[in-house]
């Protein structure tokens, strides 16, 4: 019994860990601005085309050696069918001034020309042996002809794998750089008390003159005043500071283009440049700025400067 609840534990932080640990690549998925890939898949993408660049280089550096080690046999080579024909035009020559001489000492005595015939059979033999192992030489070097199209044909794949490797350690940079955000899958609202949409994000009619419509840039969720207000993300504290219509407001920087904006705040307890972690406590909610109409909190969340839809990543 202990064994199942200790790996219970277990498999909860292990679980717990993994869920803290997404990335801004989560949530810019979600608004299908970029499509999500782990560095744990990027890594093994990467380290899966180096092997085969690795490999391919190995196999073209091996055909290269194979290539200048027949080119050096082929030089020996050379020279030992020259060394043939050499000796096989002396002996050709042999034979020749041997039928020559022959052919003058026809008129001798039979014992003369039986001598002069023993030499030249003698001589033909070793002629035609020697041609026989050049033959046997040139058919070596022959079996040795190497096809260079296979190096052509790997150094082609090198150049593609090349220029693949390079954008797969740039998509690897690129993943390992996102920041984490924290946990993104089972988002809370940024606030310690229960919370609800007061108003949507998008076309509404203005709360203050009633009269015309607006395009409102975030959402308005449900807070008394001095409600604490927390981070929605790691991130660091962009600015902190009053404006008319927000009253009390923070912007959190959460790396990516991402940002969060808290407004109608009471008051906010960070200062820029001040590291925050996903729902540590910022501020507390209020009711300042000539926008509001009542207490509560603004929530926006930009992306590359575009205002997006925030109620899209609460559970």
């Amino acid at each position: 019994m202990k064994k199942i609840v200790i790996a219970i534990i277990i498999l909860t932080l292990f679980c717990s860990n993994t869920t803290y640990a997404e990335n801004a690549s989560a949530l810019l998925n979600v608004y299908g601005i970029k499509k999500l890939v782990s560095v744990e898949i990027e890594e093994q993408l990467l380290q899966n085309i180096t092997k085969e660049y690795h490999n391919v280089s190995l196999e073209i550096n091996k055909d290269k050696m194979i290539e200048q080690a027949i080119d050096i046999y082929s030089s020996s080579h050379d020279y030992i069918l020259d060394t043939y024909d050499t000796q096989i035009n002396i002996l050709q020559q042999e034979l020749y001034d041997l039928k020559e001489t022959i052919y003058k000492n026809r008129k001798n005595s039979v014992e003369t020309l039986l001598e002069f015939d023993s030499k030249y059979k003698s001589i033909e033999h070793e002629l035609k042996d020697l041609i026989n192992e050049k033959e046997v030489q040139k058919a070596q070097i022959n079996m040795l002809d190497y096809d260079n199209k296979n190096i052509t044909t790997m150094q082609k794949k090198q150049n593609k794998l090349k220029h693949k490797l390079n954008n797969q350690k740039k998509a690897y940079e690129e993943a390992v750089s996102y920041p984490e955000l924290g946990d993104i899958t089972n988002l809370e609202y940024p606030l310690k008390k229960p919370s609800h949409v007061t108003s949507d994000f998008g076309t509404r009619l203005d709360p203050i003159g009633k009269e015309k419509q607006q395009f409102h840039n975030g959402i308005d969720l449900s807070a008394q005043v001095k409600t604490e207000v927390t981070a929605l993300f790691n991130g660091t504290v962009e600015t902190a500071g009053y404006s008319n219509e927000l009253g009390y407001y923070v912007i959190l920087n959460h790396g990516k283009g991402i940002k969060t904006i808290y407004g109608h705040l009471n008051h906010y307890i960070v200062y820029q440049g001040q590291q925050v972690n996903q729902y540590e406590v910022i501020a507390s909610s209020g009711n300042s700025g000539s926008r509001s109409t009542g207490p509560h909190l603004h929530l926006g969340l930009y992306i590359n400067g575009e205002a997006v839809d925030p109620s899209k990543v609460f559970k």
